[in-house]
């Protein structure tokens, strides 16, 4: 192929190959030097332009890793046959940007085609729709701070690794067996329920000492047994869970060691179950005895689990090299052993010798330097990938605090009394839950006083005549954020005028609050600029709770314009603060002036479609967002991002404030 000509071809690609040339230019260097064997992978000008654009985001965030990502994909441009794959590596390399080394690993060794495993991705996408609904069933349980992750993705053909848990949080597998998704979600409950026992039952981190696998592997199976019989007594009802993944046979598990586990895992589940095997019935008669005298005797059931590795020994049986505890909805027990590890295989069954406690003396504590610590809130939120179709999960940081209340001119401006005049009309609302019964006139029968009406006629009485009905009204509540656009192009001035942009943003802002801010209504007012997606800057003006006053205006007049626009960001955080408000309406109202952009973003669609996103999940939060912008371009974009009823553009400095009304007026009204 000639590079010369086919980049002709691709007046986009080249134009990312400049950014790139600019960004990182031995990474530009080693791309164009594997363009010639690109071609055998990548069949379109959309593919080689999403590679460079893959290219050059890693050159951003990462400058010292893109050229070694550069070289790789010269040396191996198979890596790159499935482009989006591709990218699901390259993003999943990029979370370990505190860890440059590991990070480096990541692009140096790892294997991109595991990513490739579109099996895999839309068994991933399933849980993690599903992971707030398993965070609230784990709670159930009584563990409600614990995190809900993924395993690390792994290359085709090698197994799936069990679930992982700790007391902190759990693992989940990236594929399963079942391509049914109501399968799947019977499957996590298992697995979550299981992970409960554990955790409520288990001792954990005991040290290994110098057991061998065998004895490991039967401890843990003995283990699950006992834990899940004691969570049986007080959740009967998990046994119709368990019970449809205990599937083991003569038939189906064979009679090598692991198959033997299962069969025995069944016997110890259903006491229906008969298994002809003369050890899998010992196991059986043992635990029962065991179970019997106390099931919360640890130790009883440690000498069971001796006393069955030592008749596996006399059989010759060895665990498989990627030996996984059965049934499937088990973890892989790492959580009952401490960091120490299993010494290798051996037939044979040696005292375990259990190490001396050791207790370090206590120490006396030393006075810390706080001086370079970031006092800032963090909060972690996923970013909408358009061309994946799918969350890039906590991918973007938050940092909240106060802003620089630094003097500036002040833009402090009287409450605007058409603001507050129109909005009278929206003030109250029909309540269904308000039924005014009797009334001479109303929207409806009365159906009580009708039937009232006609047996006073058949009884010789003059009726009452009030046969009407109608809702009753009540103040509705409201909870609105006024969210500030405070990156560097808000102190430009707006064109025909000598106002900046960042001036007629506090002015509305101060009009809005001032209008609404009532006994039923509550206003926040907030602003956001970014500086990447590791910091983007989140300032509380004032919180819903918090008068305006003078100290609130001080730090409206304080805030500065600097740095980028992370939308999305912005608009997720903000919903996240509306979602705890408890008012009939939740609505975020932006003031900007541009369209979203940032400093490690490529890709100019890549954060509108992310801040639209944004909008559509607070929606279905009930958290409604209005766009309020002074861009004469901005109709494709915001229409893109919030809709065709949910924003105004503003051409001029006079209107913006009176179209912040509008804007008010058009979201509350019922």
């Amino acid at each position: 192929m000639n590079t010369h000509v086919a980049t002709n071809q691709m007046p986009l690609f080249v134009q990312r190959l400049d950014r790139l040339r600019k960004l990182d230019s031995a990474a530009h260097a080693a791309l164009i030097e594997a363009l010639p064997w690109l071609t055998e992978y990548l069949t379109d000008e959309s593919e080689f332009t999403t590679l460079a654009d893959i290219v050059a985001e890693v050159a951003g965030e990462a400058p010292e890793t893109a050229g070694r990502l550069a070289e790789r994909v010269k040396v191996q441009p198979e890596i790159v046959a499935d482009i989006q794959g591709f990218r699901r590596w390259v993003i999943h390399g990029l979370k370990h940007r505190s860890d440059s080394t590991q990070m480096l690993r990541h692009f140096e060794t790892s294997d991109p085609l595991a990513f490739a495993d579109h099996r895999a991705s839309s068994h991933t996408e399933h849980l993690l729709r599903r992971r707030e609904a398993l965070c609230h069933y784990i709670a159930g349980f009584g563990f409600d701070d614990m995190a809900i992750d993924l395993h690390e993705p792994i290359s085709k053909g090698v197994p799936q690794p069990s679930l992982t848990v700790s007391p902190m949080g759990m693992q989940f597998p990236r594929r399963f067996a079942s391509e049914h998704p109501e399968e799947r979600d019977i499957l996590y409950r298992a697995m979550l329920a299981h992970a409960a026992a554990h955790l409520r039952f288990s001792p954990l981190e005991r040290p290994i000492g110098n057991r061998r696998p065998n004895l490991v592997a039967l401890t843990a199976l003995i283990e699950d047994a006992r834990v899940e019989r004691l969570m049986l007594q007080e959740h009967p009802g998990l046994h119709a869970v368990w019970d449809r993944f205990h599937t083991a046979s003569k038939e189906k598990s064979g009679f090598d060691l692991a198959g033997l586990m299962a069969r025995l895992s069944r016997a110890l589940h259903d006491p229906t179950y008969d298994d002809p095997n003369p050890w899998v019935q010992k196991g059986r008669e043992l635990f029962e005895e065991a179970a019997a005298e106390n099931l919360h005797d640890v130790s009883s059931f440690d000498r069971l689990a001796r006393e069955l590795t030592l008749a596996v020994g006399k059989m010759r049986l060895q665990l498989p090299r990627h030996y996984r505890p059965s049934p499937i909805y088990r973890d892989d027990n790492s959580l009952l052993w401490g960091e120490d590890q299993a010494l290798p295989v051996d037939d044979s069954i040696e005292p375990e010798i259990e190490p001396i406690e050791y207790r370090p003396a206590e120490e006396v504590p030393v006075e810390q330097d706080l001086s370079g610590v970031d006092p800032r809130r963090r909060y972690r939120y996923p970013e909408w990938d358009h061309q994946l179709l799918e969350l890039r999960e906590e991918w973007t940081t938050v940092l909240e605090d106060a802003p620089d209340l630094r003097q500036a001119q002040s833009s402090r401006a009287k409450p605007v009394r058409g603001i507050r005049e129109s909005l009278k009309g929206s003030e109250r609302i029909p309540d269904r839950s308000i039924r005014l019964k009797r009334l001479p006139e109303g929207d409806d029968l009365d159906l009580n006083a009708v039937i009232d009406n006609a047996v006073e006629q058949r009884a010789g009485i003059a009726p009452d005549g009030r046969i009407f009905g109608r809702h009753g009204r009540r103040p509705k509540s409201t909870s609105i954020i006024v969210l500030m656009d405070l990156s560097v192009s808000t102190d430009r001035f707006v064109p025909g005028s000598f106002t900046r942009v960042i001036d007629l943003e506090k002015q509305a802002a101060v009009a809005v609050t001032e209008a609404l801010d009532s006994e039923h209504n509550r206003v926040a007012v907030h602003g956001f600029a970014s500086n990447g997606r590791h910091e983007v800057n989140y300032y509380c003006v004032k919180g819903f709770n918090e008068p305006f006053d003078d100290a609130r205006h001080k730090r409206l007049e304080g805030l500065t314009s600097r740095l980028s626009t992370r939308m999305g960001a912005a608009l997720r955080h903000a919903g996240a603060l509306l979602e705890k408000e408890i008012s009939d309406n939740k609505i975020i109202l932006l003031l900007t002036d541009g369209e979203p952009s940032d400093i490690d973003v490529v890709d100019e669609d890549y954060l509108i479609e992310d801040a639209h996103n944004a909008v559509v999940t607070a929606a279905a939060k009930q958290v409604r967002t209005f766009c309020l912008t002074l861009d004469r371009r901005a109709d494709d974009y915001v229409r893109r991002i919030f809709g065709s009823r949910n924003y105004l553009i503003s051409e001029r400095a006079s209107t913006f404030t009176d179209f912040a009304g509008s804007a008010l007026v058009r979201m509350l009204a019922p």
